[in-house]
């Protein structure tokens, strides 16, 4: 691509730096499809009508794009599997705390020793579901045993 080209494709996505060169207001690191596009376009554009760009560059080119494009989609489904997966997890902890009502347990409290009684509610502390036993709140993972 010529330095005009670049001029250009920088003006049209980001600033220009002294040197004339395209610069993304957010760094380089993070060129996106949108400015992909606008390279290859602005590429097309400018090209040499006696030399131009070659099918298999061109092809080549294209092919990168689509799979940024569906890496993307797949990072996007991710995050989203890995959230609900997360709230799932959640949401069992507070329904097994809440079973938990009116059972005689055995927790571990802080300085490690085993405390015996029967839980009377359940309470949410910070996202994490607590039962209280003998007027104490506990977090379900110091539960220890059940009878």
């Amino acid at each position: 691509m010529s330095g005009q080209a670049i001029s250009q494709a920088g003006a049209a996505s980001g600033t220009t730096n002294s040197a004339g060169n395209s610069v993304s207001q957010t760094g380089l690191n993070s060129l996106n499809e949108n400015d992909f596009m606008q390279l290859l376009v602005t590429q097309l554009q400018n090209q040499d009508p006696l030399n131009p760009v070659d099918n298999t560059q061109m092809l080549a080119q294209l092919a990168q794009f689509s799979a940024l494009e569906e890496m993307t989609q797949v990072a996007q489904t991710d995050a989203q599997v890995l959230s609900a997966v997360q709230s799932l997890g959640s949401e069992m902890s507070l329904l097994m705390a809440h079973s938990l009502i009116g059972a005689s347990v055995t927790v571990q409290d802080a300085s490690g020793n085993q405390v015996q009684g029967t839980v009377s509610s359940v309470t949410m502390n910070q996202g994490s579901p607590q039962i209280v036993v003998n007027g104490t709140s506990y977090p379900l993972t110091q539960v220890v045993g059940t009878s």
